[in-house]
């Protein structure tokens, strides 16, 4: 596989050299083992909150699967570089590297670090339980900045394969869908995320500000992959649009003068009508199908998947609500 636009999360998973599903399994299983070990020993959860330990285990468990989709999001990313390549008027810029280990990746750490640390703050809980939260919370988040970032930068890279130049073909919108199932793999991996978390929260966490934020930016990081992944390319696309526009309009008005003339000036034969009446229908029907062919780089039941599949965490948080205040 090109090791050239991997994410800095895949990268790391490659480096190990162990299955991705292997590795998503011993990390969650190295990082739950505290939490059983203090289930199992009497007195040893004695600082353990009201909930119990079942809310702790939501940091192992998100690890795992930030783990465990990495290479199948690789995988949707290969197949969208794969469609602009033959595409693009620069191809070399397609493979560009540019998921290096910079500055970028650094705030992002620290920003999941300090997030991290608002968070495990905010529980109330002492002793070794408060250290293994907070350590566990920073390789949470740690992770996730990553692979917030990580999006970010494809985002940019397809913005500026763009920017170079793309043999558009307005009435082929097939070549362009791995670009949207990308985007559409990326929102479904933040919105299972956030599904995942759910299940670990209590009523009471879920109204409180920490929870609140956190689930606001995982939904709108959710949404603006999907969106801004695709945005530069139908800019791309409204821009084909309008040049074909142009030129289709210049053949039509061209047409339409000739037939203008034609019945305004002595009366022809009716063969010189229908030759020059055919390239005005043709045209003025060309021109139709440009303005009605979409500029979306994707199949509408995408779009309805994404907003079908944002549904479930709001399901879910509801009726997490719903049962904690009946209770």
């Amino acid at each position: 596989m090109d090791t050239r636009n991997q994410t800095l999360v895949n990268r790391l998973i490659s480096t190990v050299g162990v299955p991705p599903a292997l590795l998503a399994a011993l990390v969650a299983g190295v990082l739950a083992l505290p939490l059983l070990l203090a289930w199992q020993t009497p007195g040893a959860s004695a600082d353990v909150p009201k909930q119990g330990l079942w809310p702790l285990a939501m940091a192992p468990a998100m690890t795992a699967l930030i783990l465990a989709v990495h290479p199948w999001l690789q995988r949707r990313w290969q197949e969208a570089i794969d469609a602009l390549r033959p595409l693009s008027r620069q191809p070399e810029i397609v493979d560009r590297a540019f998921m290096g280990f910079g500055v970028g990746a650094w705030v992002a750490l620290l920003l999941g670090a300090a997030l991290a640390a608002w968070i495990s703050l905010s529980i109330r809980i002492s002793g070794w339980l408060f250290v293994y939260v907070l350590v566990t919370h920073v390789v949470m988040f740690g992770l996730m900045a990553i692979s917030i970032y990580d999006g970010l930068r494809r985002v940019r890279h397809i913005k500026r394969v763009v920017a170079a130049g793309l043999a558009l073909d307005l009435f082929d919108r097939q070549s362009l869908t791995p670009l949207a199932r990308y985007g559409q793999g990326a929102s479904l991996t933040f919105v299972g995320g956030i599904s995942l978390s759910l299940f670990f929260q209590s009523a009471v966490t879920l109204f409180s500000a920490v929870s609140l934020v956190t689930y606001v930016i995982l939904v709108t990081v959710a949404l603006t992959l999907f969106f801004t992944s695709i945005w530069s390319i139908h800019t791309a696309l409204v821009a084909a649009q309008q040049r074909e526009l142009v030129a289709v309009r210049q053949h039509w008005r061209r047409a339409r003068s000739d037939l203008q003339r034609q019945l305004d000036g002595p009366a022809g034969g009716p063969e010189d009508a229908a030759r020059l009446y055919e390239p005005a229908v043709v045209f003025g029907t060309y021109e139709r199908l440009v303005l009605d062919a979409s500029t979306w780089p994707f199949d509408p039941r995408i779009v309805k998947q994404v907003a079908a599949s944002l549904a479930a965490p709001v399901l879910i948080y509801g009726i997490k609500l719903a049962a904690g205040l009946s209770g």
